[in-house]
């Protein structure tokens, strides 16, 4: 069962990088908090869904467990408290190589799908399997790998980040079921020479301060 954490419990998460034991690239970037996610810069989410193919992931509400039946893999788990990680992973062949994860936390009970990242990268990820025909890229519903730095801009204005690292975060009300007063999203981008080689969003629902 995912749990929510407090407002002020989030926002120390969001301060501290974590250890993301046996992810890599952008796997562990999103994970271990690589980014700057400290402050709120976008006023509504920015993505709804992520769709491979006909596939949809549902961040928060689709279990890792019904990625691994629609695309086979293995269900990978490693590290400890804070660092723990249980995921799925894809190396993509062909003319746009990449490595995609699916990751679940603490938060999200280590079943429900909490994060996905993608990163162009010919060299296969050692945690990671080789995607079956069936699988194809992760759109995002913005944005996404190969895109430049304008694109980015003219869909989100300004960004805050250094060193190649653009992040985005938003709160809104949450509609959960858990009952929980805001879901914070975060959203991350690796940009090389202008171009997107990677991405990553991630979701946390956060309980309402105490009374």
């Amino acid at each position: 069962m995912r749990r929510s954490l407090t407002l002020s419990a989030f926002l120390a998460i969001l301060s501290l990088p974590a250890l993301a034991n046996g992810l890599s690239g952008m796997g562990e970037a999103i994970h271990g908090n690589g980014f700057s996610f400290g402050k709120p810069n976008l006023k509504t989410v920015p993505v709804d869904a992520v769709r491979v193919g006909d596939f949809t992931v549902d961040i928060q509400h689709t279990l890792l467990s019904e990625v691994v039946k629609q695309f086979g893999g293995t269900l990978r788990a490693e590290g400890e408290d804070s660092a723990k990680a249980t995921w799925v992973c894809y190396s993509v062949k062909g003319k746009t190589p990449a490595n995609v994860w699916f990751i679940s936390n603490a938060l999200g009970g280590f079943e429900f799908v909490m994060m996905v990242a993608a990163e162009l990268n010919p060299k296969p990820a050692s945690e990671c399997d080789a995607a079956p025909a069936n699988f194809t890229l992760p759109d995002f519903g913005v944005p996404g790998l190969g895109a430049k730095t304008d694109d980015i801009k003219k869909a989100f204005g300004a960004a805050s980040g250094s060193s190649g690292r653009i992040s985005f975060r938003a709160d809104e009300p949450g509609a959960d079921a858990l009952g929980t007063s805001l879901n914070a999203q975060y959203l991350g981008y690796l940009v090389k020479g202008g171009t997107v080689v990677g991405i990553g969003v991630g979701e946390t629902s956060v309980a309402p301060p105490a009374q």
